[in-house]
């Protein structure tokens, strides 16, 4: 990392708050440049003191760093791919904190000149919280990030390095897979925690136990950023809600038939599955 002096985040949010001050505390000699797309997110950037710079013009953000870290929606991602190869430096690196990695990367090499480098990166951490004010420099360390790089990208070894010194335990993992699993242990339950959210009636609230508060925390997840997930993803997240909801007609049928037997052996099974859940934090 001692070649990179300066890198720039186009999306100074919660994620993108949080590596501009990780990056300050684990290399203070990087300068970091922060974008902002409107005259109020400028004002509140420049308040927070969490870059070293705040640009408005995105030519100007983007030229002249090693590393620039695309950390906004899904396709904001995609929209700033399309127009970020005008400004890049000659053998930058362009990564990414997008939740689904197939059709970014798609995009990235669609996009980006053949004389950068793109590495797909994906930091499992996060709050249902966002905004840059809700920003920590310790968000990422303990972190699992989820690399999805080309296998002749020069610039994998810089990145993993980069995540290594900010705490994080990086797995390599190719796009297809990435957005299979995600469905599965994180899309799928945002869909089931919005739905249930939904589906209770607010004259019912003020009766509710903590389970449901357990239930429905990421619910408060930001709109814009899971609608961009959600839809990116939609071959793997339709398919496993269709078998969830199997799942859920199986539990419907047992108890409609009084079953009480299979209903024990069925919990009893889940219950030690959520014992291996639980050890993992």
């Amino acid at each position: 990392m001692k070649s990179v002096k300066r890198i720039t985040i186009l999306g100074v949010g919660f994620m993108g708050g949080s590596l501009a001050l990780a990056i300050k505390k684990n290399f203070p000699g990087i300068f970091v440049i922060g974008y902002a797309r409107s005259d109020s997110a400028y004002k509140r950037l420049l308040k927070s003191n969490i870059v070293d710079r705040v640009e408005k013009d995105l030519g100007k953000a983007v030229c002249g760093s090693d590393i620039v870290v695309l950390a906004a929606p899904i396709y904001s991602i995609i929209d700033y791919l399309k127009k970020i190869p005008f400004f890049l430096k000659k053998e930058a690196i362009v990564i990414d904190l997008g939740s689904t990695k197939e059709l970014i990367e798609k995009e990235a090499i669609k996009y980006l000149p053949k004389n950068a480098h793109f590495v797909g990166c994906h930091p499992l951490c996060g709050s249902d919280k966002s905004g840059a004010q809700f920003s920590t420099p310790d968000l990422y360390k303990g972190a699992i990030c989820l690399m999805s790089p080309d296998k002749s990208n020069k610039a994998l070894q810089k990145v993993k390095s980069f995540w290594m010194r900010l705490g994080c335990k990086v797995i390599l993992i190719n796009a297809k897979n990435h957005d299979k699993i995600l469905s599965s242990v994180s899309h799928l339950v945002h869909v089931i925690s919005f739905s249930l959210t939904g589906f209770v009636p607010k004259a019912y609230i003020k009766l509710a136990a903590t389970s449901l508060r357990d239930l429905t925390r990421v619910s408060n997840s930001p709109a814009g950023v899971w609608a961009d997930i959600l839809i990116s993803n939609k071959k793997n997240v339709i398919r496993d809600s269709e078998k969830f909801i199997k799942g859920l007609e199986k539990f419907k049928e047992l108890i409609k038939q009084n079953k009480k037997e299979e209903i024990l052996k069925l919990i009893k099974n889940i219950n030690k599955k959520q014992k291996i859940i639980s050890a993992l934090h």
